[in-house]
């Protein structure tokens, strides 16, 4: 039968399986408050044993910039190690965290998302779980994280050696050098992400391996790169609206902040910051759900793809 255009699949997608939706939002925000709630507690702890005595109280009342600057590098002159300790427990805890909440649900949402692209097209289509191959392709996600981090310090440090040798500091050569290299890393390793992103997908619907699926990921974006591309740009555009939008309604509360109780604002905006993010997770499933529909044209090329025009009900077009 006739195959329906990407984007409007995913969000045809999105209708009939709702729960998808909320499982999104489920794994996400429970990530996101674990990681906040960690986040706080690294930070109370390392305020708490900052110890200001009443001469720094004292100096610190003058607000003179070259004071405070010298009282703060007093007091942090024996906490950087704890700083460091702190961060690299919250560091390596959402690594971890992240690699095992992923891994289930994404596992559990791609084969729902899979076989529902399938089922809306007239197909059957058998999934597996494949935690294993799902687990490695999180895991190599988190690795890029730490590549990434980690690339930034060292291209840091050769770039201020190549730009200071003569003993000057250079900050326009610098800047050069510093961004051309970590551009050019960063373009690297967003490709890499954005196969692992793809991965899943194979992994679920054809039992593959890692190694597998990251290639079969590589050569869908080879040759259907055009409509992932024009998928991306399609939602990108109503992610900007979105975002524009909600920004408006997001900052409207503070117009009443002489009349109106400054509890209520701040419930007001964290209730717009949740729904904005509700919205993006659904958005997120729409256009995984447009990749999946990409992925299962290339078993069926002779398909006809039929653009959908979201005025014309739909069984004007059965």
């Amino acid at each position: 039968m006739p195959r329906r255009s990407p984007f409007a699949q995913g969000f045809r997608v999105l209708r009939s399986e709702p729960s998808v939706w909320l499982a999104e939002i489920a794994w996400r925000w429970v990530f996101g408050g674990i990681a906040t709630a960690l986040l706080v507690w690294a930070t109370l702890g390392f305020l708490h044993a900052i110890e200001v005595s009443r001469a720094n109280q004292f100096l610190l009342r003058s607000l003179n910039p070259a004071i405070i600057s010298y009282v703060l590098r007093d007091m942090l002159s024996q906490k950087w190690g704890l700083l460091a300790r702190l961060g690299i427990i919250v560091s390596v805890s959402l690594s971890f965290l992240w690699m095992i909440t992923a891994t289930i649900a994404r596992s559990a949402t791609a084969r729902v998302l899979v076989e529902q692209v399938a089922a809306l097209s007239g197909e059957e289509r058998e999934t597996r779980s494949n935690i294993r191959a799902v687990a490695a392709i999180q895991f190599f996600r988190v690795a890029l994280l730490w590549v990434g981090a980690a690339a930034y310090v060292l291209i840091a440090v050769v770039a201020s050696a190549v730009t200071g040798s003569d003993g000057k500091s250079h900050v326009g050569a610098f800047l050069l050098v510093f961004l051309v290299l970590f551009g050019v890393v960063a373009a690297v390793l967003s490709f890499l992400n954005w196969l692992l992103l793809l991965a899943p997908i194979f992994a679920v619907r054809d039992a593959a391996s890692f190694a597998d699926s990251v290639l079969a990921a590589w050569q869908l974006s080879r040759d259907r790169g055009g409509s992932l591309a024009g998928l991306n740009l399609a939602h990108l555009a109503m992610r900007l609206i979105w975002f524009v939008f909600m920004s408006g309604i997001g900052f409207a509360p503070l117009g009443f902040v002489h009349v109106v109780p400054k509890l209520l604002i701040l419930l007001a905006m964290i209730a717009t910051t949740l729904v904005y993010c509700a919205v993006a997770d659904g958005l997120f499933v729409a256009r995984y759900a447009g990749y999946i529909e990409i992925a299962e044209q290339e078993l069926y090329p002779n398909a006809e793809t039929t653009a959908v025009d979201p005025c014309v009900p739909e069984t004007a077009l059965q």
